[in-house]
């Protein structure tokens, strides 16, 4: 009897929607301070009090932005009455475009190392800016030779190409003058070791006709002194 109890209720229950049936996940609006749901600004609410009749709305959450992001870099910055914005795609404004040529191997020449180095990343950075141009008004489907935007990355890369062709001949002068040093070194270590040979074979030389000399005295010395001792006895006998 209880058994038939149990399997009726576990019935009953899988009967009810709520208990046995999986429902889709509802998005449940957050309260806001006033307890009143948001508005649109036509002053519609939809049924869940949060979005409005296009669809549901995010609440700006008011997270400050740094304004010197690195990101901002990719856009090009427009200011006006001291209000700034960037563009994603500029329009064609032959009187106010500022676009020049390219730098020549000339001008370069006469930078330095520094100057250079700061000119390659300025160029990249405008190189990166007009690539997301590109991107963007291909993903709008403008004309991107309208834009002049490929000739202007040409000139980008003319530039820094003529950059990398300028150290490279540094690179080069450098290399060949450290050849250079190298040689005249090895030059005047060889005529050190030259001069210090001879010097070394002099010394020996004068030291050999000292000793030459010493033992010419030696010589000399011993033979008086074997003379002297040679004599002494036939002066006795001529005496006895």
């Amino acid at each position: 009897m209880l058994s038939t109890l149990q399997n009726r209720a576990a019935r009953s229950l899988c009967s009810l929607p709520s208990v046995c049936r999986r429902t889709l996940a509802t998005h449940v609006p957050a309260p806001t301070a006033s307890g009143v749901p948001s508005t649109s600004s036509a002053g519609s609410t939809s049924a869940n009090g949060y979005g409005t009749e296009d669809g549901p709305l995010r609440p700006h959450l008011g997270i400050e932005v740094n304004p010197n992001h690195g990101l901002y870099a990719f856009f090009r910055k427009k200011e006006k009455d001291g209000k700034v914005w960037y563009d994603t795609v500029e329009a064609v404004d032959v009187v106010a475009d500022k676009s020049g040529r390219s730098w020549t191997a000339a001008e370069l020449r006469r930078k330095s190392f520094k100057d250079l180095h700061t000119l390659w990343y300025v160029v990249l950075r405008e190189r990166n800016l007009l690539a997301t141009q590109q991107a963007e008004a291909r993903r709008l489907g403008a004309n991107e030779q309208a834009l002049s935007l490929w000739a202007k990355a040409h000139r980008c890369r003319k530039t820094m190409a003529r950059i990398k062709y300028v150290i490279n001949e540094r690179r080069l002068a450098y290399e060949g003058a450290l050849k250079i040093h190298n040689e005249q070194r090895e030059q005047a270590l060889k005529a050190e070791d030259s001069v210090r040979a001879a010097a070394e074979k002099q010394a020996e030389l004068a030291a050999a006709k000292e000793e030459k000399v010493r033992r010419r005295e030696r010589g000399t010395a011993d033979v008086a002194a074997e003379g002297l001792f040679e004599r002494i006895p036939e002066a006795e006998t001529v005496k006895a």
